[in-house]
Order: structure tokens, then C-alpha cells, then sequence
């Protein structure tokens, strides 16, 4: 086994999928059909959700926003 650690996720929001919760392997993400995970059903396509609008306004109150890169 090992251990991975997603560059992309902040607090459990996904900075690459901007507003989506992070999980691993959904649409847009860096791993989307590039491994394998053990559960089967983490190999389905699956749709980014939406993160709830509460904890962003929490997280834009105590962070400034991030710029995104233009890659």
C-alpha cells in the first residue's frame, strides 16, 4: 500500500475543480483514468459535487482567493 496526498486539495475543496468537493478519480481530476483504486466502485465515472457554500464563505473570509494558473 501507499499513501497519496492530492497537490490539488485544500480543506477537501478541489482547486483544479473549482467549488467541487475533492474525490479521488472523479471528472477533472489529475488521476481520472490514470490508476486503479481497490473499491470498484471509486473506477466508476463520476461527476464532481458541488462543496457547500457555507464552508467557502468561511475559507474566503480567512483566506484570500487564490489566483488560478493559466496551465
Amino acid at each position: 500500500m501507499s499513501a497519496w496526498s492530492c497537490p490539488h486539495d485544500v480543506d477537501n475543496i478541489c482547486q483544479r475543480v473549482q467549488g467541487a468537493v475533492c474525490d479521488p478519480g472523479m471528472r477533472g481530476c489529475v488521476l481520472e483514468g490514470r490508476v486503479r483504486f481497490a473499491r470498484e466502485q471509486m473506477n466508476l465515472p463520476r461527476k464532481p459535487v458541488r462543496a457547500d457554500a457555507s464552508s467557502q464563505s468561511d475559507e474566503a473570509a480567512t483566506h484570500p482567493p487564490r489566483r488560478r494558473l493559466p496551465f
